[in-house]
């Protein structure tokens, strides 16, 4: 059935808007996975609820970290206004395929947002939208998206002060932003983004900056992002993202560096951990419908006056099956290690999953 008539069919309340559209969609995923974790054995997979050191079977949402891809469902249109401009949308929503549950508080929590794109001046968006270190590690540093090896991932701990951070991307997405991206010039594209805070409970401003080049096999992106405002009214967490990737035909190679400094006055991990260091190595090799990935990340966590540094690593294989251009099977091993891994509520994971795209 032809996408756009069922995108109409299904939300009829958005019928008298889309008929204006040139083209609406309606797009998703249904991925879920049964989930082995083992903890170290000082810490419990799901928190006070477990036992320490016993390993869990469950089943989970592909989301970060666990399958290929968390599920989710969405709308996006476009309309060409002529003389090169065209206006567009992005509505999203990510569920849990394995309860049915949604996001109790957003309703599009995943993106939300409207834009002007001209070829010749670039694209202005408002809304809900990624951040910079998100589409970098999605498109360009990370051999698995942020989904089953992500690289972006809080390595939780049976003792807070423990937990620790491999790459971070400034919560995945940005409420109230307004982000500029440049026409594509020669493979190369300039982006910068603003979170308004609104003066919403003193909440601090994301800002971002950053850059892409992308030219046949290779991709390089670099963006700089940072918090102001807040309680304490300053400026922190000052990030720096550089990645890239290489298609060698029979392989792609990945990798990526990220410095964090001052982590943040107003971040309980900032007590021991104001600047981090972070590596990312990858590769991804398809041979005919399936697709074989491998990727070792490791960060430290600088030491303070009153603590010696933390290190950890995250290391991890993954296989896939196309059963066809929208159904896959697959399987993930993933290892975490490092300083007091003794204390990670999770260890080693294996997952096996199934994604479906619509």
């Amino acid at each position: 059935m032809n996408k756009s008539i069922l995108a109409l069919a299904v939300l009829g309340t958005f019928a008298g808007a889309a008929t204006a559209q040139s083209s609406v969609t309606l797009y998703g995923r249904v991925d879920t996975a049964l989930t082995y974790r083992d903890p170290g054995k000082n810490a419990a997979v799901l928190g006070g609820g477990s036992t320490v050191g016993k390993d869990v079977f469950m089943i989970q949402d592909g989301g970060s970290a666990t399958g290929f891809g968390q599920s989710r469902w969405g709308l996006r249109g476009t309309e060409d206004l002529g003389n090169g401009l065209r206006a567009y949308f992005v509505l999203e929503s990510g569920f849990s395929a394995d309860t049915g549950a949604g996001n109790a508080t957003k309703f599009f929590d995943r993106q939300s947002y409207i834009g002007l794109g001209s070829k010749t001046w670039g694209d202005v968006r408002l809304g809900r939208q990624e951040t910079m270190s998100r589409e970098l590690n999605v498109r360009i540093g990370d051999a698995s998206g942020e989904n089953e090896l992500s690289i972006n991932e809080f390595v939780s701990s049976a003792t807070n002060q423990n937990g620790r951070v491999l790459f971070q991307n400034f919560g995945t997405r940005v409420d109230n932003a307004i982000q500029y991206r440049s026409p594509v010039l020669g493979g190369f594209q300039v982006n910068a983004m603003v979170g308004m805070d609104e003066n919403a409970n003193n909440t601090a401003e994301y800002r971002g900056i950053g850059a892409n080049y992308v030219a046949g096999p290779l991709a390089v992106g670099l963006a700089y992002e940072d918090y102001s405002g807040g309680p304490s009214n300053d400026t922190y967490n000052e990030t720096w993202t550089l990645a890239a990737n290489y298609n060698f035909g029979v392989a792609t190679l990945f990798g990526a560096y990220q410095n964090t400094s001052d982590f943040g006055t107003q971040t309980a991990i900032r007590t021991f951990a104001p600047d981090i260091d972070a590596y990312n190595i990858g590769v991804r090799v398809p041979f005919g419908a399936w697709t074989f990935k491998g990727q070792y990340t490791q960060s430290t966590l600088k030491k303070t006056s009153d603590r010696a540094e933390l290190q950890q690593e995250k290391y991890g294989l993954s296989a896939g099956y196309a059963l066809s251009k929208r159904t896959t099977v697959y399987a993930a091993w993933t290892e975490r290690s490092g300083d007091d891994d003794d204390t990670f509520t999770r260890q080693t994971q294996v997952v096996f999953g199934i994604g479906h795209n619509f």
